[in-house]
């Protein structure tokens, strides 16, 4: 009894470390998101990826929440690079057993000078 409880808690740790579900942080809040490209004065810091999901657990979340997790991943991730704005690809959704599981979202992050501010 008590190995299959350990059993069980180890099996839940896992499956919740396989499935990314990426909150939006304060900074990556900050961030435009936009399939437009950024405007001229705008610099690029570099390209990114955002995930969602996973093989355990992922198809057990909408395709929907996927894109959204992929996309706080990605936002969050151009809000690192000191980035204010991405422009982002389109979603592609990944499959494990017959279920969408994943989520990845890529584009180029930049920093974009704040508006009504001179340059």
């Amino acid at each position: 009894m008590f190995i299959g409880r350990i059993a069980f808690i180890v099996a839940i740790t896992s499956m919740s470390f396989a499935c990314s579900t990426a909150t939006l942080s304060t900074a990556g809040a900050n961030v435009a998101a936009t399939r437009n490209a950024p405007p001229s004065q705008c610099q690029a810091l570099g390209y990114v990826v955002g995930h969602g999901g996973g093989t355990f657990g992922g198809g057990l979340i909408s395709n929907e929440e996927l894109i959204e997790y992929a996309m706080n991943d990605l936002r969050n991730k151009a809000a690192e690079l000191g980035g204010n704005y991405i422009q982002h690809d389109p979603p592609t959704l990944g499959q494990g057993d017959g279920t969408t599981t994943t989520a990845t979202i890529t584009g180029t992050a930049y920093r974009c000078p704040a508006e009504g501010s001179a340059g």
